[in-house]
């Protein structure tokens, strides 16, 4: 059976680590953890509380035997870094702030695949644009400025006698 049992030092370490404004919830649980198998508790009490599973709960307390409070953070998690430096986003961002045309995602991983030479989708293109706050120019959805102003008030002229009820002449 694995129990702790914490010094004064470690105690104050768990309360000021505790009330830590940037500590993920779920160290506040295997802090928590600490503090009720310290104070006695039972490994599956202790589950049943937190509503973990029993080998959760041996799990963190093992950890923290071994590497002690830096144990108990979760560790970065494995991945490929992209190619896509924040150097490279930062030419995109220089681009889409000084060039006059309008762009689709297709368009921005062209011109990275032409002056960066790296190839990237339209898709994963528009994940690093978002992530990156960048907004890059979309043509206009509208038809506004294919119309012909003359026209358009004739036809304004003639929808405002047809509601009024009126036949148009």
């Amino acid at each position: 059976m694995y129990r702790i049992i914490l010094t004064d030092e470690q105690r104050l370490e768990l309360d000021r680590r505790a009330h830590l404004r940037d500590t993920a919830p779920c160290v506040r649980d295997r802090l928590e953890m600490l503090r009720l198998s310290d104070s006695g508790w039972s490994i599956p009490r202790i589950a049943r509380h937190l509503m973990q599973h029993e080998q959760t709960v041996r799990y963190w307390i093992k950890a923290f035997l071994a590497g002690s409070f830096d144990a108990l953070v979760d560790k970065a998690h494995g991945g490929k870094v992209s190619a896509l430096t924040p150097q490279i986003l930062e030419a995109v961002a220089a681009h889409l702030r000084t060039s006059q045309q309008s762009f689709t995602a297709a368009q921005i991983a062209d011109w990275v695949a032409q002056t960066h030479q790296i190839a990237i989708s339209p898709s994963r293109m528009r994940v690093h644009l978002k992530r990156a706050r960048l907004s890059y120019k979309r043509s206009s959805r509208s038809l506004k400025h294919k119309q012909k102003p003359e026209e358009v008030a004739a036809k304004q002229v003639s929808l405002e006698t047809l509601q009024k009820g009126a036949m148009p002449t």
